[in-house]
């Protein structure tokens, strides 16, 4: 008999832990987050130097009436928000009225948080394809992308 009370107190103190009260559910605002550069060779040997530009817009693909960012003067990053509905998205940037677009192939992967703050995803970057108007390259430094993630993508003017 002694034995089971001690099952019955180590699973009602288990389960009371893992409902925590006062557990505070911060927003995770997870996105892929691109550095901007130009390149700079010197004596043969070419570097990516952090570029600041001034961007007209950029908009989701499929809502081209749907500004994101608009008038945007000396950026050095942009914040891509993913998709959840779907593994892939795509932007078009606008600068001086000439225009490219990015898009992102990526997983999803399901996070769960906890009870009371849910689930969220993290990603994983497959692929990249861009037009080359006035974006020379994008290079993929980290295809990982949570809540930790720095710098993912190097766009290169």
């Amino acid at each position: 008999m002694k034995k089971i009370n001690w099952i019955i107190l180590f699973l009602a103190l288990g389960i009371s832990s893992s409902c925590l009260k006062n557990e505070i559910c911060s927003p995770s605002n997870i996105e892929l987050k691109a550095g901007i550069y130009t390149l700079l060779e010197t004596d043969g040997i070419v570097d990516t130097i952090p570029l600041k530009i001034d961007l007209d817009s950029i908009y989701g693909l499929i809502l081209e009436d749907k500004n994101w960012l608009i008038n945007e003067s000396q950026i050095d990053e942009i914040n891509f928000p993913l998709n959840d509905a779907s593994n892939e998205t795509g932007f078009v940037l606008s600068i001086g009225g000439i225009k490219d677009t990015i898009q992102f192939a990526y997983e999803k992967h399901l996070l769960f948080n906890s009870v009371k703050c849910g689930t969220s995803y993290t990603y994983t970057i497959n692929n990249i394809t861009n037009s080359s108007n006035f974006l020379k390259n994008i290079i993929l430094i980290n295809s990982e992308i949570n809540v930790l993630s720095t710098e993912n993508i190097q766009l290169v003017f």
